[in-house]
């Protein structure tokens, strides 16, 4: 991993080595991100690898007020695209935000990555799903990933789509977009509201953005099955 030149300037390319501690139960590995932001920003991430083969990870952030406001804090994956079967429990059926989950309900919900593509005449954020306790990404024969919420966190957000944030920005209509080779997961302890009470640009609530005011710490677990 190497620093950002637009964060540190003359720091660039200096190696940012990860951390080793080993406990009597678990190895924790910690990096440190440098964002390409300006002002400079950095997470730190925390990997914490127990014997039963759960991961414990943590993301611990100091906010940057210049910045402004944060969409969303968490972390992606990308694994591959024959992981296309999704098994939550959380709000469902249909996507979630922090201000559109009134009629949704608790439950145990499944379907495909693919399905968690809403079609909008201009491809964009879509897929979230709120106050989510567990989460499972696998293939057809139900091997995969689980993910898990941490107790001092609470219910998490989530989502496994097709394509990253990035690409669906980036494409004006559904068939700009690229072809699928893989399956992106996001477990996030947030996302703002996405607003739009008007057609005309009304923004997010005051009470549904994230809150940037002070150090902000997310912590999630991950295994195979």
């Amino acid at each position: 991993m190497y620093v950002s030149d637009k964060a540190l300037g003359d720091e660039l390319f200096k190696p940012n080595l990860p951390k080793v501690q080993v406990g009597e139960n678990s190895a924790k590995i910690s990096f440190t991100y440098y964002l390409y932001t300006t002002p400079a920003a950095q997470c730190q991430v925390d990997y914490e690898v127990f014997g039963d083969g759960r991961v414990k990870t943590t993301l611990s952030y100091d906010p940057v007020k210049e910045l402004g406001d944060m969409p969303e804090f968490g972390m992606m994956f990308k694994i591959n695209a024959d992981y296309d079967h999704v098994k939550w429990y959380g709000l469902g059926p249909a996507e979630t935000y922090a201000d559109r989950k009134k009629g949704a309900k608790l439950g145990i919900y499944q379907n495909l990555v693919k399905d968690n593509m809403a079609e909008y005449i201009v491809p964009q954020e879509c897929g979230n799903k709120e106050e989510v306790r567990y989460a499972e990404v696998t293939y057809r024969k139900g091997r995969g990933l689980r993910f898990e919420m941490a107790s001092e966190n609470g219910p998490m957000c989530f989502s496994a789509l097709p394509y990253t944030p990035h690409e669906m920005e980036n494409a004006k209509h559904p068939f700009e977009l690229p072809e699928v080779h893989y399956t992106v997961i996001r477990a996030a302890k947030a996302q703002m509201g996405i607003a739009g009470d008007d057609s005309w640009g009304a923004k997010t609530h005051p009470e549904y953005l994230i809150d940037v005011s002070k150090k902000m710490e997310f912590s999630f677990w991950f295994c195979g099955i």
